[in-house]
């Protein structure tokens, strides 16, 4: 699953400090036809089903993730990096994980992995984990549907953003620019998207093999 803490780790600390320096309050006001920021948060937290797609840009390369939610404990699709897949499935306690083929191979015949999942589907899923972090600062620059909060911290400058689409989060950005990192997640179908689960044919084969020094979880 997708993890870009240590960026996010840095930026939050910088949240934390930024509350009251001097921001632009987030008010009442907002867009016609469009919900505030914590309405929106709140109707796309409470969502039934969403779709998203993430992409996370490091120095070290970038990978981008194709994801379904399905409400409360399922997500599932795929995460792509230099031509690269690998389909992740999360159902209840249960992580799939297969192995990982080329960006145009088949998905009928899979071989997934079964290990058990040591967080919930709602701290794993890259837009609640994200969402929650609008509590942490409630002073944002708003500017149409757009919301940002400018953070400087140690000499460095990140910046959160949330863009709402009507009743829900459209999108959200998480730039640290003097680390040439950034994060940013599109939210799309939300309440419409299809179901998620294993691709026709896949075929579970048991728990992650475990490299060498290491041990697996249980499946």
């Amino acid at each position: 699953m997708p993890d870009a803490r240590n960026l996010l780790g840095w930026l939050l600390v910088g949240v934390v400090g930024a509350v009251g320096a001097g921001a632009a309050i987030l008010g009442v006001s907002q867009a016609p036809g469009s919900a505030t920021l914590s309405q929106a948060i709140t109707n796309t937290l409470r969502a039934p089903n969403y779709e998203e797609v993430f992409t996370e840009s490091m120095p070290e390369g970038s990978e981008t993730g194709y994801l379904t939610y399905q409400a409360p404990d399922r997500l599932g699709g795929y995460i792509e990096s230099a031509g690269r897949r690998t389909y992740v499935y999360i159902v209840g306690d249960t992580q799939y994980q297969s192995v990982t083929v080329g960006r145009g191979a088949s998905t009928a015949h899979l071989v997934f992995y079964r290990q058990h999942s040591l967080e919930p589907v709602s701290a794993v899923d890259p837009v609640q984990y994200y969402l929650r972090f609008e509590h942490l600062a409630r002073r944002f620059s708003a500017r149409g549907t757009t919301y940002t909060v400018t953070i400087t911290r140690s000499g460095q400058t990140g910046i959160l953003g949330y863009q709402v689409s009507g009743q829900y989060i459209g999108r959200v950005v998480i730039e640290a620019p003097q680390q040439a990192s950034s994060v940013v997640v599109t939210i799309s179908q939300v309440g419409t998207a299809p179901p998620t689960g294993l691709p026709p044919g896949a075929r579970v084969v048991g728990a992650v093999p475990a490299l060498p020094g290491t041990t697996t979880s249980p499946s």
